[in-house]
């Protein structure tokens, strides 16, 4: 289950990474403001149009750090194996270690509920973060994924010794 577990969390992780589309050439062609390059690079243009003007661009501007997508796609899919994982060790005669988690492990709604917390807060954060400081939302992103995964490890741990 640990492997299955492992190569899901790459695959999600891997899948989240930014792609770059085939259109970058007529973005710069709009950019540039070149009618005669938008139009050789395939994009289609009203006539009442004034090409001449720069582009507005709505949003703020910055662009999210893409390493983030992959870390918050890696923290579900590694707490979601740590529920998981936690409910058949607890199944095999397991007991939770974590002693902040003890009494909610026999609560499904409130497990799941923490579970899910522990998955939307630091992504929360990050997100609030990034815009002042990209290096700090990934570097926290990156502590929460390691916890996570040491966690995960450990149940893992748990379960091939239970067997």
């Amino acid at each position: 289950m640990f492997r299955i577990a492992a190569i899901a969390i790459l695959t999600f992780s891997l899948s989240a990474l930014p792609t770059f589309a085939a259109d970058n050439d007529a973005e710069r062609a709009i950019e540039a403001g070149s009618v005669t390059e938008t139009a050789a690079a395939g994009v289609t243009m009203a006539g009442d149009v004034d090409w001449s003007m720069k582009p507005i661009h709505v949003g703020g501007g910055t662009k999210r750090p893409g390493a983030l997508a992959g870390l918050y796609v890696s923290l579900a899919g590694l707490q979601v194996y740590d529920a998981m994982s936690t409910a058949r060790g607890l199944k095999q005669g397991a007991r939770e270690a974590n002693p902040m988690m003890q009494g909610a492990v026999n609560n499904s709604a409130m497990f799941w509920s923490i579970k899910a917390a522990t998955t939307a807060v630091p992504m929360m954060m990050a997100e609030k973060m990034w815009k002042r400081n990209k290096v700090g939302a990934v570097a926290m992103m990156a502590v929460a994924n390691s916890v996570a995964a040491i966690v995960a490890a450990n149940n893992a741990k748990v379960l091939r010794a239970g067997r």
